[in-house]
């Protein structure tokens, strides 16, 4: 029973990281499904497999081994005395008290809760949604005004790369002369191909924009660049650039996978005057804080524009601002007359003015309109220059302005800068303009969908195990007796993170919900083997200091292999797999940290569990007394 339950809570506490949302969702799925799919087998194999193997074993399976290995026995003899020692010393000393003052042990742990909650809380540690993985590919990409000719975007592009090269001769001679720090450089000039590879981009069209263009230098592999990073080649890269007059963004990233800027807000306003000016506020507020870079927004000043302002007494000839735009448009532009059809192509034919009468603005102004009752009149409008926007974006109706940061995770993380935002930027913002309104997209928008998602599984996953585990133990509070080893995991997984100097993320929040099945296997054994000797007549605290000491070994063991199965993980250097870093942490020295509050914390609750329960039955006890004395006697008939 307890194998299979055992077995059966840690997939359900997997199970709600198959259905996380989102782009990182469907990244990070394959992690729970093989965990959950060797589980599954390998509770098939502990049941029926190796039940089998046991019983062909000789009876006499510990064979003598040879003089040049006695050692092995030697060290076996030392192991178990040594863990006889402690098992009988502190151990022993250590459940004794739980037991006698359990009122102390409870108490302290809840400290211990809220002395975590405020670690995070204060943020002495820090929450990035995802580490910084850093690729091979160090990539720049500079956008220009709008209309900017491709050969004046080749120009600055070709300054850039060279700069990246400079960068790179610098920077080469730390990896040696017997290798080149560049591997390959790809310049593009009208698109950004690497976003154009990114995830979903294959269904979106791909358009030539001549104010836009793409470096990407190819670096040499990690492995074999150790002195420096990617990172360091993109700072240098950037400060030698520094800020030129003619790109209107310019952004530098070598990360391998991206979710969005750290930093995404969107503003909207009714009246685009106010959008603009609270854009350039909230713009240069952000600019201010230290690690904050590359600040842009996508309100683009677009191309010049003829704009005809219908004059009051052209509405007395019956002209209306429609019948004035559809005739300028038919006479400038044209307006289809026919269409003929050559083979498997269509051809549509337009009429429209002569070419020497719409060449110059002066055709616009001599150009006249026809009113309704056929009458040819001149202009009826005002004519003068002004810009278009190139793109107006709008979400649910409303026309927005989004602004993106990058930010230096060394400095500062994305979610910092957006409490920044929400607590007082956008406040006072809204405060000058009443009817401003934000949200935020990118990496931040990724983030809540994600943890939003995770959280509503996970306590789903908690209620779960908690009916699962009510199922042998045939009672509604040794589960939650159980189940409180799962805070005290988080807390193992918090001060690992302090340790290696690390901040919470995604990966982080795998490895605490994975953690939280691994923690109750270990409760559910102790209180399992606890009611077995109190079934068998033990008294309560004798059953729980024998149940403590029989199953401190296996309990220890469990742990000490989940340690060591992710302890490789956790002492990589390479920098692909600081990805996975966070979730070995929180799973690795989470279980080691719980381990240790499990052999104190269970017996204390199952010792108050005990006198509570003592205690209840003695005041219902007291009470069906008193009400059998103050019954009313009947005198018989």
């Amino acid at each position: 029973m307890p194998v299979t339950f055992a077995v059966l809570t840690t997939v359900t506490a997997f199970s709600p990281l198959l259905f996380v949302p989102g782009m990182i969702g469907k990244f990070l799925r394959f992690i729970p499904l093989v965990v959950i799919s060797v589980l599954l087998f390998s509770l098939l194999e502990s049941l029926f497999i190796l039940p089998h193997h046991l019983s062909h074993l000789p009876e006499h399976a510990h064979m003598k081994l040879p003089p040049w290995l006695r050692w092995v026995e030697r060290a076996q003899d030392a192991v178990q005395s040594g863990l006889r020692q402690f098992i009988d010393g502190p151990v022993d000393r250590t459940v004794r008290y739980a037991t006698a003052h359990y009122g102390v042990v409870i108490s302290a742990g809840i400290a211990l809760l809220m002395i975590t909650a405020g670690i995070v809380g204060g943020r002495y540690i820090g929450f990035s949604f995802l580490p910084r993985i850093e690729g091979d590919n160090v990539i720049a990409q500079i956008e220009m005004p709008q209309g900017t000719p491709n050969e004046r975007t080749r120009e600055v592009a070709d300054y850039i790369e060279n700069v990246g090269h400079r960068v790179a001769d610098s920077l080469g001679v730390r990896i040696g002369d017997d290798q080149e720090l560049v591997k390959a450089v790809r310049k593009t000039v009208g698109s950004y191909p690497s976003a154009e590879r990114g995830p979903g981009a294959g269904a979106l069209p791909t358009f030539i924009e001549s104010n836009k263009a793409e470096i990407n230098f190819q670096l040499l592999e990690a492995e074999k660049r150790r002195n420096f990073s990617s990172v360091e080649f993109e700072k240098a890269w950037r400060a030698a650039v520094g800020d030129l007059p003619g790109p209107r963004n310019m952004t530098f990233s070598s990360d391998v996978m991206n979710l969005g800027a750290p930093v995404q807000l969107e503003l909207s306003h009714p009246d685009t005057t106010v959008l603009t000016r609270a854009a350039t506020e909230v713009q240069d507020e952000l600019r201010r804080y230290t690690g904050v870079f590359d600040v842009r927004s996508d309100q683009e000043i677009g191309k010049r524009e003829v704009e005809l302002n219908l004059k009051p007494r052209a509405r007395t000839l019956g002209v209306t601002l429609d019948d004035l735009a559809r005739q300028v448009r038919a006479a400038f532009f044209g307006s289809e007359a026919v269409r003929v059809q050559r083979g498997r192509e269509e051809v549509r034919v337009y009429v429209r003015l002569p070419k020497d009468e719409r060449s110059s603005l002066a055709d616009i102004r001599r150009y006249r309109i026809v009113t309704p009752t056929g009458a040819a009149i001149p202009l009826v409008a005002e004519v003068s220059f002004g810009t278009a926007p190139s793109t107006i974006r709008r979400v649910d109706g409303r026309r927005i302005v989004t602004i993106t940061a990058e930010v230096d995770h060394s400095v500062i993380t994305g979610s910092e800068v957006t409490s920044e935002l929400t607590g007082r930027i956008l406040p006072a913002a809204q405060e000058r303009y009443p009817a401003l309104r934000y949200g935020f997209g990118g990496e931040q928008r990724e983030q809540a969908r994600a943890l939003g998602g995770m959280i509503r599984g996970f306590l789903l996953a908690l209620f779960v195990m908690y009916a699962l585990l009510a199922i042998p133990f045939r009672s509604y509070v040794e589960p939650l007796i159980i189940m409180a080893a799962v805070p005290f995991g988080v807390v193992g997984a918090v001060f690992g993170h302090l340790l290696f100097g690390l901040s919470l993320g995604m990966l982080s929040m795998f490895g605490i919900v994975g953690l939280s099945g691994v923690v109750i296997n270990d409760s559910l054994v102790l209180l399992d083997f606890v009611n077995e000797q109190r079934d068998a007549g033990k008294p309560i605290r004798e059953a729980i200091l024998i149940g403590a000491k029989t199953r401190f070994r296996p309990i220890l063991l469990t742990t000490l292999t989940t340690f060591l199965g992710v302890f490789p993980l956790i002492i990589e250097r390479s920098l692909q797999a600081q990805f996975l870093v966070p979730m070995a942490v929180s799973l690795g020295i989470g279980v080691v940290f719980a381990t240790f509050i499990i052999i104190v914390l269970v017996p204390a609750l199952a010792m108050l569990q005990h006198d509570v329960g003592v205690k209840l039955r003695a005041w219902r006890g007291q009470r069906r007394g008193t009400s059998a004395t103050n019954a009313p006697e009947i005198e018989p008939a």
